[in-house]
């Protein structure tokens, strides 16, 4: 069976080719009903848009696509809260009539090579940039093509472009909660520095701690990584350490956390007893493990959906378009917190 065509949804819906075209388009000077006449005819004969057809007439016309270009050194499918940030971006992209187009770019190759060829062989009408660096040569290139683009985490003093981004008094109650247990001796673990959303992590649990009051130490932050390995080796190194032992750990991300599980349970240390271990993202195994863990909860699917929101914002300006959306957050209080023992 042949594709529909735009003659043949005018002819079921006995209106012009232009007229259905327009209406399709949502332009402004064609009455409602005539768009929902286009519309439903359309639905019914399941006539899609030739993208391809359209393009190789007006290379301007949109592509129906957004692009995720994975970095392929610091982002991992088997990330739980990437995968629902994902499956959240598939899911509004599907409904703004758009398809995902998820690449990776050669290990060799420059951060901005993929974006550069994306970009002159008309791919996609714009891109989530993802796992931001505080000095992203992604971000800078996008500014300068003048590519509708969104990024989770903004790099430090780059403005111009739509960011999604926790909201910034997210550790105001996980520092509450800890100074409510009557603990002071906190350490915290770090994502890499080098990374916009773990500095901007950070940057808010230290101003959340010095409205309380409370004294970090260099010694008590710890740059670790992003996973389980890391933060139970990170952890082991921390709670080894010559001086006082801190009485309760504050995570970046729940990978971490558990991580730091891991590494008390090798020391024979009792989580909440001997200590307390707090977690950021919620993520489903957050729930699972034993303890439970107290964490901050940022759902994934949010920030999904507002990135594709945001940029279908850009796509539509045609251009990079200064936003930043805030995603709330809630601390979920388990069983992985508790008074210190001493």
């Amino acid at each position: 069976m042949s594709r529909p065509t735009l003659k043949d949804v005018a002819a079921k819906a006995g209106l012009s080719i232009t007229q259905v075209s327009r209406a399709l388009n949502d332009h402004d000077d064609v009455a409602e009903s005539t768009k929902e006449l286009a519309r439903r005819v359309a639905a019914e004969l399941r006539y899609t848009p030739n993208l391809e057809a359209r393009r190789l007439k007006d290379p301007r016309a949109r592509r129906g696509a957004i692009g995720i270009i994975l970095p392929h050194d610091s982002l991992r499918f088997s990330d739980p809260f990437f995968g629902e940030m994902l499956t959240s971006m598939a899911a509004e992209a599907s409904a703004s009539q758009l398809q995902l187009a998820l690449s990776t770019h050669p290990g060799d190759a420059a951060p901005t090579d993929a974006y550069d060829a994306a970009i002159r062989d008309q791919q996609v009408d714009g891109f989530v940039v993802l796992r931001t660096t505080v000095d992203d040569p992604r971000v800078d290139f996008l500014l300068r093509a003048k590519t509708p683009f969104v990024a989770f985490g903004r790099p430090l003093g780059r403005d111009g472009f739509g960011t999604v981004e926790a909201s910034t008094d997210c550790f105001d109650p996980v520092v509450d909660h800890l100074l409510s247990l009557g603990h002071s001796r906190i350490a915290c673990l770090a994502e890499p520095s080098r990374f916009a959303v773990g500095t901007a992590r950070l940057e808010a649990f230290r101003r959340a701690a010095e409205a309380s009051g409370l004294e970090l130490s260099a010694s008590s932050i710890i740059e670790s990584g992003f996973h389980e390995g890391s933060g139970q080796q990170s952890t082991h190194a921390l709670l080894t350490s010559a001086g006082e032992r801190p009485t309760a750990i504050v995570a970046m991300n729940d990978l971490l956390a558990l991580g730091a599980l891991q590494a008390a349970d090798d020391l024979g240390l009792d989580v909440p007893g001997d200590l307390t271990i707090i977690g950021f993202d919620d993520i489903q195994a957050a729930r699972q493990v034993d303890p439970p863990l107290t964490t901050v909860r940022q759902s994934p699917a949010q920030v999904g959906a507002a990135l594709v929101q945001l940029l279908c914002e850009s796509v539509d300006a045609g251009h990079p378009v200064e936003a930043q959306r805030r995603i709330q957050t809630e601390l979920v209080i388990r069983e992985s917190s508790a008074e210190p023992a001493d």
